[in-house]
C-alpha cells in the first residue's frame, strides 16, 4: 500500500488544488445544492484556479496548507487547510506549512484575477449564524495545547 506524503502547498499548486478540491466537493449533494442547476464541475475547477492563489496567500499569520502527494507519480490526492488560534505561540514552528510571501505585483495580480472568476452560490443567509457561539467556546481555554 502507498504511503501518502504530506508535504506544504505553494501557489502553483493552485490547478491542481482546484481540481481535488472541487471534485471532492461536487460529489456532496448537499454542496451541489449551492450552485444553480446549470453550473458544471469544470466551470467551477477553472473559476476556482483563478481565485485559489489569492485565497491561498489570505491570513498567513494562522492558515497553514498542506497536501498530500503520491510519491510514486506526484499527482496531488489530498488537501487540508489549518486555521491556528489567534496568537497561537506555535505558529511559527510550523512555518513550513505556511504559504510563501509574495510580492506587492503578486498579489495584486492574484487579487485581481480572483476578483474576475465566477464565483456565485446561492444565498446561505443564517448558515453562519452559530460562529458567535463557536467564537465565546473557543475563547473559554486554549484547544491546542503540548
Amino acid at each position: 500500500m502507498t504511503t501518502w506524503k504530506i508535504e506544504p502547498c505553494t501557489v502553483a499548486d493552485a490547478p491542481a488544488l482546484a481540481r481535488n478540491n472541487m471534485s471532492a466537493f461536487w460529489t456532496n449533494p448537499n454542496w451541489n445544492l449551492l450552485w444553480p442547476k446549470d453550473t458544471k464541475l469544470e466551470f467551477l475547477i477553472e473559476q476556482v484556479t483563478e481565485r485559489m492563489p489569492n485565497n491561498l496567500i489570505r491570513d498567513r499569520a494562522t492558515l497553514r496548507h498542506q497536501k498530500a502527494v503520491d510519491p510514486e507519480t506526484g499527482a496531488l490526492v489530498g488537501y487540508a487547510r489549518w486555521e491556528l488560534p489567534a496568537g497561537y505561540e506555535g505558529a511559527a514552528e510550523w512555518a513550513d506549512s505556511q504559504i510563501a510571501d509574495v510580492s506587492e505585483e503578486e498579489k495584486m495580480a492574484f487579487k485581481k484575477r480572483s476578483d474576475a472568476a465566477w464565483w456565485e452560490p446561492k444565498s446561505m443567509d443564517g448558515i453562519d449564524d452559530c460562529v458567535p457561539e463557536k467564537t465565546r467556546i473557543l475563547a473559554e481555554k486554549p484547544y491546542i495545547s503540548e
